[in-house]
């Protein structure tokens, strides 16, 4: 079942982010004089579902901004670095993670992103901390007026598979979260 969410996850992203392959890419926009990060900084709130453990409220903070690095010929590719903090019936998740979003515009002043990351897991469960490397795939959809920014969120986050407590091993998981912020 895992390699088929795996399988599935990898064809829809390569899916949706086809039409960002067509044309000429941009290398390190940062360097450009006309280059504009266009940060914005958000609270999050959503629900968590761990693998091992009962759904509940995760929190967190999000900074987005245009990738310095790269630039696809359609869309823009926003950078967006997270925290995010769960716990519940003794597990406690910490995650610190870093998403490139290659973003389209939906309707005006709406845009929607998809895109996979990498991140860092600090669990805590049965009194043992264990750090764990972390990949994800996820989806923004993000609405602006004027310097507020209004947002939804999913994402699939998949650890490696350390044992974080007795018969507890990996700390998969499932975000959705909603995003209140400010650009600046």
């Amino acid at each position: 079942m895992k390699n088929a969410r795996i399988l599935l996850t990898a064809v829809t992203l390569a899916a949706a982010t086809a039409p960002a392959f067509a044309g000429d890419w941009k290398f390190l926009p940062i360097l450009d004089k006309d280059y504009r990060p266009n940060f914005v900084a958000s609270v999050t709130g959503g629900m968590l579902d761990p693998k091992h453990g009962s759904s509940d409220t995760a929190l967190g903070l999000e900074l987005a901004m245009n990738c310095g690095l790269f630039q696809t010929p359609t869309g823009v590719v926003r950078t967006k670095l997270s925290w995010n903090r769960y716990d519940k019936d003794g597990v406690t998740l910490n995650t610190v993670e870093l998403n490139p979003r290659w973003t389209i515009p939906v309707a005006q002043n709406l845009t929607f992103g998809v895109g996979p990351g990498i991140g860092y897991v600090k669990a805590d469960a049965g009194g043992r901390t264990t750090d764990l490397f972390a990949w994800q795939a996820g989806a923004d959809l993000d609405y602006r007026i004027g310097q507020v920014n209004l947002g939804l969120g999913a994402r699939w986050q998949d650890t490696v598979n350390k044992d974080i407590a007795p018969g507890m091993q990996g700390a998969e998981n499932w975000l959705v979260q909603a995003k209140v912020g400010i650009a600046f």
